[in-house]
């Protein structure tokens, strides 16, 4: 994935507009927007503004790795275990224990398959 597509889930998944992220980090909307339209990169500065805004690494950023930030749960999540972690904690515990059950389920039955 492209720094750009990065950059426009992250506001999305946070429900920031452009503009506000723009004004955040000190930078012209049109700035912004050149790197959400792939016609501008940000130098090392802003990356680093951008990576401290949403808590993840440059390397994330850039498409290096999928892992958004390896020290925030002392464990290295990439996006389809942290959505899994993430939905895991909304729930309430009877849910989370109904979850755990249906995954071990699961993983039996794939066992015994093979």
């Amino acid at each position: 994935m492209k720094f750009s597509d990065r950059l426009a889930n992250l506001l999305k998944e946070h429900g920031i507009t452009q503009k506000r992220l723009s004004m955040e980090l000190h930078i012209a909307p049109s700035t912004l927007n050149g790197y959400l339209r792939r016609n501008r990169e940000p130098d090392f500065t802003i990356l680093v503004k951008i990576s401290n805004y949403f808590e993840v690494t440059a390397d994330y950023l850039l498409g290096v790795t999928n892992i958004r930030n390896p020290y925030r749960h002392n464990e290295c999540y990439d996006d389809k275990e942290e959505d899994l972690l993430d939905t895991y904690r909304a729930l309430e515990a009877p849910e989370q224990t109904y979850l755990i059950c249906q995954a071990h389920i699961y993983y039996r039955r794939k066992q015994r398959n093979f």
